[in-house]
């Protein structure tokens, strides 16, 4: 028997989803939503404010976008702008969790990963 899961995506801060920013998180985040969408999984993706994805609940939230760390030097520090949309997105998916089975990762950032033991067993990456 299948059982329907609740599921969060937390998309990448570096960009709304539709903006192109995203690179190919954007394409990973909508093939994976579409794939569990038909395997009867209900699915709300978190994502900066004006993302646009067709089909979906898209849970917009405002800040300033995060950098690339691909733009990055090793050593350099790690920073957070004051209103980031970073820091946003996983305080929301932090006062959200016990609503989903499931919190799916998609931003390559230390933030996430750093939450992981917070969110019980229900973050993956």
């Amino acid at each position: 028997m299948n059982k329907s899961l609740k599921l969060l995506l937390v998309s990448t801060p570096v960009g709304p989803l539709g903006s192109g920013l995203g690179g190919g998180v954007e394409l990973t985040v909508l093939n994976i939503a579409t794939i569990l969408q038909k395997r009867g999984h209900k699915i709300t993706i978190v994502a900066p404010e004006t993302s646009e994805l067709e089909s979906f609940l898209v849970v917009e939230i405002s800040g300033e976008l995060q950098t690339y760390a691909q733009t990055q030097n090793r050593h350099d520090p790690v920073i957070l702008p004051d209103n980031s949309v970073l820091t946003n997105l996983w305080n929301y998916a932090g006062e959200v969790a016990d609503q989903y089975d499931i919190i799916v990762n998609f931003a390559y950032d230390w933030l996430p990963l750093f939450l992981t033991p917070f969110f019980k067993g229900k973050l993956i990456h």
